[in-house]
C-alpha cells in the first residue's frame, strides 16, 4: 500500500509450484563406475562380459540395454569368475572361498541358485563342483607334486605320477636373475608360477618365479626345449666367458648385482585359424611379468612360427636307450620357438591381469583365435580395465602373392610404382593396436570422472548430437541377451516419449570430455522389439581428447613444457545452440571446440593477439574439432562464461557478422574474446581505474582487486538503457558486480566493440559459479545471448524487462533490469549447511529458485520476490556435488574414497511422477550358447602319415561331457549320494503351480492309476537293474575285444614302419 508510483509491478512466477503435492523427490537410476575390479570373465558364444569387484558386486554386460548388477550374499570381494557355457551359468568364487552360482536362463534378472563353501583349499588339491546337481563332487585330484616327491622317497606308492617336469639350473647358469645372483654357483629349482599349452597340444610353456620361461615337450620331461627370459636365450646353460668375468669382478669387489626381475604371472598361448594344416599356423604367446625393475609397465606379446614338422625318418632297429622324442620332432619344436615378431602393450598403470576375448570358441581355455584383450591395470588405489585389438596389427601378414595371370617379366616403371604404392600404404596403416570401445561404466571408471553437468536439450540440438556413430570394428563385441521395458507400465511409457531430451557432460582425469544420452526415450521399447541402445547411451563420436592439442608443436612453444604433466580439466561449458564446448584447465588455458565433424590437417596461421592460438591446423577424427585456445599465462582462471550464438548465424537481422563471445577472468585480468574473428575485444587489468564507479555501500570490500567468482552473458536492457544489448555481468567475491556492453562498431575489420564497466553495489557475496541467471520478468524464461533474443532486440517488438537472479553462499538477490531496483532478497544462516548448487526450475509454466545444500536439503524460493516456499528433504545420497537441469532432474555424484574421481552417479528428479527409468527386463536365454564340438587331438606328423593310425586308435579322440560321466560313474550304493555319474540325481526345473480343479471321480481314478504306476515302476526298476548288469558285462567283453584288436594292429604298424624305412635314408637317433 506504500509502493511508490515509479515501482514496477512484477508477476509471481511460482504460482503453480507452491503446493507440496506437486513435488516428489526420488532416484531414477544408479550408475556405477567400477574402480576396484578384481576379476573378469567372458562368454564368447553369446558374447557376455562379467566384471567382479572388491565390494562383492558383479557387473554383467551384454547387448544393447543388457546390463545388470549381481551381489554376493556376504558382499565380500570376488576372486574368480567363469561362465559355464554348457549349462549357461555364472560361477563366482569370493575371498572366503565360497562358490556362488547364478542361473542365466531366468528372465528378468539372473538368479542365485546355490552357494557352497570350500575349506582347506591351500593344500594343492583340485576339487570339483557339479553344476548340474548343484553340489560338491568327489571327482578330486590330489596334490600330484606331493605324490611325486613321495615316490622319490619310497620305491612304491599307491599313486604313480605319469610325468614330472622340473627345471633345474646347474651351477653357473644365469637363470632369470642373471650372473649377479648370490646362489649362482648352486643348483636352483625356481618355483612354477604360470603354465600354458601350445595349441597343437604337444609342448607347453612354464613361467617361473625368477622371470624365466621354459618350453617343454610333453613326451620329454628330462630336458626342456628352451629356457629364456624376455631379453636372453638359453639362460639354463653356462656361458663360461661371462661366468669367469663375474667371478673375476667378484674377487675385485666389483661384482654386478642380481637382476630385479618380476616373476611370470600369467601366460596364454593362442592359435588362429590361419593355416590349412590341422596343427595350426603362427601362434602368439602373451606374457604377463618377467620385466626388469624400472621397465615401463605393460604386457609382452611374442609371435612364433607354425609347428608343422615333416615326417621323421624311421629306424630299422629300435633302441631301448634312445629318447622318447624323435630328434627331428624335437628340432621342429625348437624351430617353432624362434621369435618372428614381438609387441609390448604400454599402459599407464601396472597390469594385474588380462583376459583374451575369443572370436567364438570357448575351448582352449578361451585363448583360441582371440580378437581383443582386456587389461586390468592398477593406478594408485584404483583397478580398472581397458580393451585393445589382439593380436597386434603388426603381426598380420602382408599380401605378397602375385595376382593371378601376372606376367613373368614386369615393367620396371610399373614395379617402381607398385613399390611406391605399397610403401605409402604401409605408412598409412596403423601398426599399433587400437583402443576398443567398452561399456561406458567401465570406460568412465578407467578415465576417472572429475565432474559433470546435466543439460536439457531442444529436439533439433539433440538430433544433431545423436547423428554421430562409432565404427563397429572399434567396439568390444558384446551382444548377449535382449532387454525390454516393463510391460506393466505401458501407459507411463507412452508419456515418456514427451519427456525432454537430456544429456550428461562429464570431464575426466585423462583429459577427455564425454557426452552421454539420458533421455527417457531410450527406455520405451517393448516386446517384441528390444532396446536398441544402452542407458546411458554414450556419444562416442563426440568425445573430446585434449591431448592432441596439448602435444601440438605450435601449442608447445606458446605454453609450459610441463603442461601435459600438471594440468587437469577444471570445468566445461557447453553451448546448446552454438554446439560449442569450452574447456577450462587448472593451469589457466581455455580451449574452444566446435562441432564440425572430422577435419583434415591445415596450414597453421597466427592470431593477431599473442594470448590467442588458432588450432585449425590440428586434424580431428570425431565430431568436435579444436578451434581456439586462450593462453595468457596468468595462472588459474577464476571464472568463465560463453555466449550461445551459432558460429555462422543468419537467423538474426541485427548483425551481418559472425557472433560468439568468450569471457575469462584471472586473478588480475579480464579477457573478452570474439571467437569468430578471432580477436580480443577487451584486455582489462585490475590495476586500471574503473569508470562509472558507484559510491561504496555496506559491502566490506570494494576494491578492484576483488576476485571474480561468477560471470554470465545475457541479452537485456539496463535500468537507464532501454535498448536490449549483449551484456556481460561480472560478479565479484565482495558482492559488487560490473556490467560490460557489446555493440557493433560498423567496421569490417573490428565489427564488435566493448564498453564499460558499469559497477553496481548490493550483490551477494561469494556468488556461485553457475548460480546466476537473467530471466524475463513476465514469463520467467531465460535471456541468454543467443540468436533468438538478438533477433527480437532488433525487430522493433515491445521491450521486456529482465530480472537478474544472484545466488551466493549466504543468500540470494533479485534486481530489475540487472542494475535496477532490488525486487527480492533472502538470507540463510549456517544451519542450512554449505550451498552446493542453485537452479531455476520450470514446471507447468511456473518457475522457482531451488538451492541445494550439503545437508541434503532443497530450499525452494519464489520468483522474483524470493519468498521461502518449502524445504524438501533429498533422499540420503552419498554425494559430494549435484547438477540440476531446468526441468528438475539432477545427478548426484559419489566420489571414490581415495582417488578423488567419481565411482557412482545417482540420476534422480524432484518430480518423480510416472517416470519410467527402472531397470529393464533382461532375457539372456535368447542368446544361450550352443557349444561347438570339442577339438580333436592333433598328431605330431603330417596328416597324410597319420590318417590310418588315427583310424587304428579311436581312443585318441576327445570325449563329450556325457561320455566323461559314463567313464567316471561310480555304481556303489554307499557313494551314490555323493558322486556324479549317469545315475546321479539330476534336479528337475521348477514348474510354476497351476490352479486345476478335479471331481471326486477323477480323484478316485487318479488314485488307482497311481497304484498301478507304482507297481509298474517297481517291476521296471528290477528290469533296469538286470539290463544294466547285462550291459556292463557286454561292455567288458567289447573292451577285451578292442585290446586284442589293438595288439594285432600294433604288430601291423611295426611292419609298416619297417617298409617305410626302406624309402628314406637312415639317420642316427643321436645326431643332436
Amino acid at each position: 500500500m506504500f509502493r511508490r508510483h515509479t515501482d514496477a509491478v512484477f508477476l509471481d512466477l511460482s504460482v503453480d509450484l507452491r503446493d507440496r503435492d506437486d513435488w516428489k523427490i526420488g532416484p531414477l537410476r544408479t550408475i556405477d563406475y567400477p574402480q576396484n575390479i578384481t576379476a573378469f570373465a567372458t562368454e564368447p558364444i553369446s558374447r557376455l562380459l562379467a566384471i567382479g569387484t572388491a565390494g562383492g558386486a558383479i557387473h554383467l554386460f551384454g547387448g544393447p540395454g543388457v546390463e545388470t548388477r549381481l551381489i554376493t550374499p556376504d558382499t565380500v570381494g570376488i576372486k574368480f569368475l567363469q561362465f559355464a557355457s554348457s549349462s549357461f551359468q555364472l560361477v563366482c568364487l569370493d575371498e572366503t572361498n565360497v562358490l556362488h552360482t547364478w542361473d542365466l536362463t531366468v528372465i528378468g534378472q539372473p538368479k542365485l541358485v546355490t552357494s557352497a563353501r570350500f575349506d582347506a583349499t591351500n593344500n594343492g588339491e583340485i576339487r570339483t563342483y557339479d553344476l548340474v546337481c548343484l553340489r560338491k563332487s568327489s571327482y578330486n585330484m590330489p596334490n600330484m607334486w606331493k605324490l611325486h616327491q613321495e615316490r622319490l622317497k619310497a620305491s612304491r606308492t599307491e599313486h604313480a605320477t605319469l610325468r614330472a617336469y622340473e627345471l633345474v639350473l646347474p651351477p653357473g647358469a644365469p637363470g632369470g636373475f642373471g650372473y649377479g645372483g648370490h646362489d649362482l654357483l648352486t643348483h636352483r629349482r625356481p618355483e612354477v608360477t604360470a603354465l600354458t599349452i601350445h595349441p597343437a597340444g604337444h609342448f607347453f610353456a612354464v613361467g617361473y618365479a625368477d622371470g624365466s620361461l621354459a618350453f617343454w615337450a610333453v613326451d620329454d620331461e628330462d630336458k626342456p626345449l628352451l629356457v629364456r627370459t624376455l631379453d636372453e636365450l638359453d639362460v639354463n646353460l653356462v656361458d663360461q666367458g661371462r661366468l669367469d668375468e663375474q667371478i673375476y669382478r667378484q674377487n675385485e669387489d666389483k661384482s654386478t648385482s642380481a637382476l630385479d626381475r618380476e616373476p611370470i604371472f600369467k601366460l596364454s598361448w593362442s592359435g588362429f585359424p590361419n593355416s590349412s594344416d590341422p596343427r595350426g599356423g603362427k601362434t602368439t604367446l602373451a606374457i604377463l611379468g618377467g620385466l626388469n625393475s624400472g621397465d615401463a609397465p605393460g604386457l609382452t606379446i611374442i609371435q612364433f612360427p607354425p609347428f608343422n614338422p615333416l615326417e621323421p625318418p624311421a629306424s630299422t632297429s629300435p633302441n631301448p636307450g634312445q629318447p622318447a622324442l624323435h630328434p627331428v620332432i624335437r628340432q621342429a619344436m625348437r624351430d617353432s620357438l624362434n621369435v618372428l615378431d614381438s609387441y609390448f602393450y604400454f599402459t599407464e598403470g601396472v597390469i594385474q591381469d588380462y583376459l583374451l576375448i575369443p572370436r567364438n570358441s570357448p575351448h582352449f581355455a578361451g585363448t583360441f583365435d582371440p580378437i581383443a584383450i582386456l587389461l586390468l591395470t592398477e593406478e594408485g588405489t584404483t583397478r580398472t580395465v581397458e580393451a585393445f585389438q589382439y593380436p597386434p596389427p603388426a603381426f598380420s601378414d602382408p599380401s605378397e602373392s602375385p595376382a593371378p595371370g601376372a606376367t613373368a617379366i614386369a615393367d620396371p616403371l610399373s614395379s617402381l610404382a607398385d613399390d611406391l604404392a605399397h610403401t605409402l600404404k604401409d605408412l598409412e596403416e596403423n601398426k599399433y593396436p587400437r583402443r576398443l570401445v567398452i561399456p561406458a561404466a567401465l570406460l568412465h571408471g578407467k578415465s576417472g570422472i572429475l565432474g559433470g553437468q546435466l543439460l536439457k536439450l531442444e529436439r533439433e540440438t539433440y538430433q544433431t548430437l545423436a547423428a554421430g556413430k562409432v565404427e563397429d570394428c572399434l567396439a568390444l563385441p558384446l551382444n548377449g541377451g535382449q532387454a525390454w521395458a516393463d510391460e506393466f507400465r505401458t501407459n507411463d511409457l507412452k508419456l515418456a516419449k514427451f519427456q525432454p531430451h537430456r544429456i550428461l557432460v562429464t570431464w575426466h582425469r585423462d583429459l577427455t570430455v564425454c557426452f552421454e544420452d539420458l533421455s527417457a526415450q531410450l527406455l520405451t521399447a517393448q516386446r517384441p522389439a528390444p532396446l536398441q541402445t544402452d542407458f546411458p547411451n554414450m556419444f562416442f563420436d563426440l568425445t573430446l581428447d585434449l591431448r592432441p592439442v596439448l602435444l601440438d608443436p605450435f601449442v608447445d612453444t606458446r605454453t609450459s613444457p610441463t603442461l601435459m604433466e600438471h594440468t587437469r580439466i577444471s570445468s566445461v561449458y557447453f553451448a546448446t545452440e552454438a554446439l560449442e564446448t569450452i574447456v577450462v584447465l587448472t593451469t589457466g588455458e581455455v580451449i574452444q571446440y566446435q562441432l564440425s565433424g572430422p577435419r583434415k590437417p591445415m596450414t597453421h596461421r597466427d592470431a593477431r593477439d599473442k594470448e590467442l592460438i588458432i588450432l585449425g591446423h590440428i586434424p580431428s577424427h570425431r565430431g568436435f574439432s579444436p578451434h581456439l585456445m586462450l593462453s595468457p599465462e596468468l595462472g588459474p582462471a577464476e571464472a568463465c562464461a560463453v555466449s550461445d550464438i551459432e558460429a555462422v548465424s543468419r537467423k538474426i537481422r541485427c548483425s551481418p557478422y559472425m557472433l560468439g563471445f568468450l569471457a575469462v577472468a584471472y586473478s588480475n585480468a579480464l579477457f573478452i574474446v570474439n571467437m569468430r574473428a578471432p580477436e580480443i575485444l577487451l584486455r582489462r587489468s585490475e590495476n586500471k581505474s574503473v569508470r562509472n564507479k558507484h559510491v561504496t555501500g555496506f559491502i566490506p570490500s570494494h576494491s578492484d582487486s576483488d576476485r571474480v567468482t561468477s560471470m554470465i552473458w545475457c541479452t537485456s536492457q539496463l535500468a537507464k538503457d532501454s535498448e536490449p544489448q549483449v551484456r556481460l555481468v561480472v560478479i565479484k567475491v565482495s558482492g559488487h558486480y560490473q556490467i560490460y556492453t557489446l555493440f557493433q562498431s560498423g567496421s569490417s575489420a573490428k565489427p564488435w566493440s566493448c564498453e564499460g564497466p558499469i559497477t553496481v553495489d548490493g550483490g551477494v557475496q561469494y556468488a556461485l559459479p553457475r548460480g546466476n541467471f537473467v530471466i524475463d520478468s513476465k514469463t520467467g524464461a531465460r535471456l541468454p545471448a543467443n540468436h533468438v533474443h538478438l533477433a527480437r532486440a532488433g525487430s522493433g517488438k515491445p521491450k521486456v524487462s529482465s530480472i537478474l537472479v544472484m545466488v551466493g553462499a549466504k543468500g540470494a538477490r533479485c534486481f530489475a533490469n540487472i542494475n535496477g531496483e532490488r525486487v527480492g532478497k533472502t538470507e540463510w544462516g549456517h544451519k542450512v549447511g554449505e550451498v552446493l548448487e542453485a537452479q531455476i526450475v520450470e514446471k507447468l509454466g511456473s518457475r522457482i529458485l531451488m538451492v541445494m545444500t550439503s545437508r541434503q536439503d532443497a530450499l525452494v524460493y519464489s520468483l522474483p520476490r524470493l519468498e521461502h516456499i518449502m524445504t524438501l528433504k533429498i533422499p540420503v545420497l552419498p554425494s559430494s556435488s549435484l547438477s540440476v537441469d531446468e526441468s528438475g532432474d539432477f545427478v548426484a555424484w559419489n566420489p571414490h574414497p581415495t582417488s578423488g574421481t567419481m565411482d557412482q552417479a545417482t540420476y534422480g528428479t524432484f518430480f518423480d511422477i510416472r517416470r519410467t527409468y527402472e531397470m529393464p527386463d533382461i532375457d539372456l536365454a535368447c542368446t544361450k550358447p550352443v557349444v561347438p564340438p570339442a577339438p580333436q587331438p592333433v598328431s605330431l606328423g603330417p596328416a597324410s602319415m597319420f590318417q590310418q593310425v588315427g583310424s587304428w586308435l579311436p581312443f585318441k579322440q576327445s570325449v563329450s561331457g556325457a561320455q566323461l560321466d559314463e567313464l567316471l560313474a561310480v555304481h556303489s550304493d554307499q557313494e551314490m549320494d555323493t558322486v556324479g555319474g549317469p545315475n546321479r540325481p539330476i534336479p528337475k526345473p521348477e514348474q510354476s503351480p497351476s490352479r486345476n480343479f478335479y471331481s471326486a471321480a477323477d480323484i478316485s481314478a487318479g488314485a488307482s492309476e497311481v497304484a498301478a504306476a507304482a507297481m509298474a515302476t517297481q517291476a521296471n526298476l528290477y528290469n533296469r537293474i538286470t539290463s544294466a548288469l547285462s550291459e556292463r558285462g557286454q561292455a567288458l567283453n567289447d573292451l577285451e575285444e578292442r585290446f586284442n584288436a589293438l595288439g594285432e594292429e600294433s604288430k601291423n604298424m611295426a611292419g609298416q614302419a619297417k617298409r617305410l624305412a626302406t624309402q628314406y635314408t637312415a639317420k642316427s637317433w643321436f645326431g643332436l
